[in-house]
């Protein structure tokens, strides 16, 4: 029997009034009725007594009044402390924390979360090349990283956009593009790219060799191994070598005060890495209100004039 049912059932057998039961459920009355015949049926039994001047329980009907009272208090004591249990068990979002437009996000989704009373969140780098995997499994709620985004709807899983980030090219001060005041991805085609090999940075590298192949050539590379997100600029750079970065990482506004590399920005459009938040598709019910924050998050960054190019809508 439904529980929409026996809750109409508790409100009629506490009125003995099928008018006022009816417009306490904003139900008509002969809906109701239909429905109390429905259940008078599958228990074989008449549950009411009625006539012109009254309404009265049955003996069964006292009986099942009693069990409907406890089952639908069962239910409602069960739904509130699996809610209790969701709310208070923090979210797995794992990502790539040290970007600074996403610590502005996170902490201000954070003061969201908790003002409203909902789950708040627990956060961890990234630390394999298969962090998608990690959503599929279960391993995470939430991933904050770059994407194929045409791979994930095989894989069950959606996303929101969070910021955009430009592109700049590092390069040697010995590099013949270092007088130059921007660059295109043109310019860098005959260049060799630096390409870290580790977790974090290959999620990266992907949107780099997207963005290259859309201009036509297949980037060459040197790899480098045994980086950590705070020494990229620890890297020595040939004059052929170029490295491409995000605009956002603030360190990169001092390095002509300590090394002979120099930054330079790309100005194509499409050059830029994009960070999702991404999530699966069944577990939405349970990241819906950080999803939720994210967006007010990136939104507020965005009316300060804060995030300019750092985050901007797709």
């Amino acid at each position: 029997m439904e529980l929409s049912l026996l809750r109409e059932f508790i409100v009629l057998s506490q009125t003995l009034n099928y008018t006022k039961a009816a417009e306490i459920l904003h139900l008509t009355q002969p809906t109701l009725s239909k429905h109390i015949v429905a259940m008078e049926k599958e228990l074989g039994c008449s549950l009411l007594e009625r006539d012109r001047r009254r309404v009265e329980l049955t003996e069964s009907g006292n009986v099942f009044a009693a069990a409907a009272l406890q089952m639908v208090d069962t239910y409602d004591d069960a739904k509130q402390r699996i809610h209790d249990i969701q709310t208070l068990t923090p979210l797995k979002v794992n990502g790539i924390m040290s970007d600074s437009a996403i610590a502005s996000i996170t902490s201000i989704a954070a003061t969201f979360l908790d003002t409203e009373g909902e789950a708040p969140a627990s956060y961890n780098s990234l630390n394999d090349t298969n962090y998608l995997e990690q959503l599929v499994e279960g391993d995470a709620d939430i991933l904050l990283a770059y994407a194929e985004l045409d791979k994930l709807d095989n894989l069950g899983l959606a996303y929101i956009p969070l910021i955009r980030s430009p592109f700049v090219a590092m390069v040697s001060m010995d590099s013949p593009l270092a007088s130059m005041k921007s660059v295109t991805m043109d310019d860098l085609r005959s260049y060799r790219f630096v390409k870290f090999a580790d977790g974090y940075s290959l999620s990266g590298w992907t949107n780099i060799e997207r963005v290259c192949q859309e201009h036509g050539y297949t980037p060459r590379t040197r790899a480098v191994l045994g980086r950590t997100y705070m020494n990229y600029c620890a890297i020595p750079l040939g004059v052929e070598d170029v490295m491409i970065l995000q605009a956002s990482m603030p360190q990169l506004r001092y390095l002509s005060d300590f090394s002979r590399v120099t930054v330079l920005p790309v100005t194509d459009d499409d050059a830029a890495f994009r960070l999702y938040a991404v999530y699966k598709k069944d577990n939405y019910e349970r990241v819906r209100p950080a999803l939720d924050a994210y967006t007010r998050a990136r939104k507020i960054i965005l009316n300060h004039g804060k995030g300019g190019t750092l985050v901007d809508s797709e």
